[in-house]
């Protein structure tokens, strides 16, 4: 700085998106009031920033539920801008791990969208896709499936066989066989999307990889593991080099892996592996998440046959009152964990 011409510092404050965008809605809101339309787009803005921001999505749901209370009372329980409103705070929902609300926002949504926009509006079977997805997390995959299907067959119809939006609806529908037990359908129908994504995406791609996980997970239920290992092991390195190491669709691959070494015999080698990814979706999710108390249960059963059952019936002890807040009551899951627990209690083995 040159002596005698001072120049005036000026102090730079970085602001994160979520900050700033909670400034503005915060601002509008102020101004121009609650239910002002400028106010709650800062809102909606603000609720999809928080959604994408790892460790705010339960925030997110907060103000998704002060816009869709506030588009209620202005706009009307069925105009499209609170259905949309609507569907998001559904879909945060189902991330966050709160299935049976997830289940009701995404079923009420789909009804007034199928009512007012027809059941071949985009937006209607975006949310019939979304209440079919939480219902397979609810563990019932049978209701998921028609609803699965009928959204495959509607999007081909309307959009042609190689739009993106057909190739996502048929390996979501392929996954939803595989949940119904139902696999070699779901290995046909793989079959056949695999290739047709990997020209189109390329063998790596994020939605390449997800056929191929799926197809992976077939062949665990087919008993066909050596394949299955091969297939799962690629699959991860696909997604580890794409969305990372930390993404959920790695740990899932992962935790598939874990069911091929266990399945091989291979007990404490899959009793590693879900170590690593129970620990990973605890960071990402949170210890009372749906996935990773999955998981953890998953690590109980490898535990027992590696014998150690005294921390296997202590994660299955948390496993019984999880499963019970996050299902419900007498949930198939909840009494399966009951009955390993109580095996082990007895000293079974």
């Amino acid at each position: 700085m040159t002596e005698g011409s001072p120049e005036e510092e000026i102090t730079r404050i970085e602001v994160s998106p979520e900050e700033w965008h909670t400034m503005r809605a915060r601002a509008a809101m102020a101004q121009l009031g609650a239910e002002h339309p400028d106010a709650l787009a800062a809102v909606r803005e603000l609720a999809r920033v928080l959604a994408s921001t790892p460790g705010r999505a339960e925030q997110a749901v907060t103000f998704y539920q002060h816009l869709a209370r506030s588009q209620w009372n202005v706009l009307g329980p069925r105009h499209q801008e609170t259905l949309l409103t609507s569907a998001e705070l559904a879909d945060v929902l189902h991330t966050t791990g709160q299935l049976q609300l997830a289940e009701s926002a995404w079923r009420d949504t789909f009804r007034k969208q199928a009512d007012t926009l027809g059941r071949d509006h985009l937006d209607t079977l975006r949310s019939a896709a979304g209440l079919a997805a939480v219902l397979e997390d609810l563990g019932r995959a049978p209701e998921a499936e028609p609803l699965q299907r009928d959204v495959l067959e509607r999007r081909t119809r309307l959009l042609g066989p190689d739009h993106r939006d057909v190739l996502t609806a048929a390996n979501s529908h392929a996954s939803s066989l595989l949940k119904c037990g139902r696999h070699k359908e779901s290995e046909r129908a793989l079959r056949g999307l695999v290739p047709r994504l990997e020209q189109r995406y390329g063998r790596d791609h994020e939605r390449t990889a997800s056929a191929r996980a799926n197809l992976g997970a077939v062949l665990v239920r087919l008993d066909r593991h050596a394949e299955a290992e091969t297939e799962l092991r690629a699959v991860i390195r696909s997604f580890e080099a794409t969305v990372g190491a930390q993404d959920e669709a790695t740990f899932t691959a992962r935790n598939n892996l874990a069911a091929v070494l266990h399945a091989m015999e291979r007990y404490k080698d899959a009793a590693r592996v879900l170590r690593e990814v129970l620990a990973g979706r605890v960071a990402l999710n949170g210890e009372d998440h749906p996935t990773t108390v999955s998981t953890r249960d998953n690590l109980a059963n490898v535990l027992i046959d590696v014998g150690r059952r005294a921390e296997a019936a202590e994660l299955l002890e948390r496993c019984v009152r999880d499963y019970r807040r996050i299902y419900g009551p007498g949930h198939p899951r909840q009494r399966a964990a009951e009955e390993k627990l109580a095996w082990l209690r007895d000293g079974a083995g």
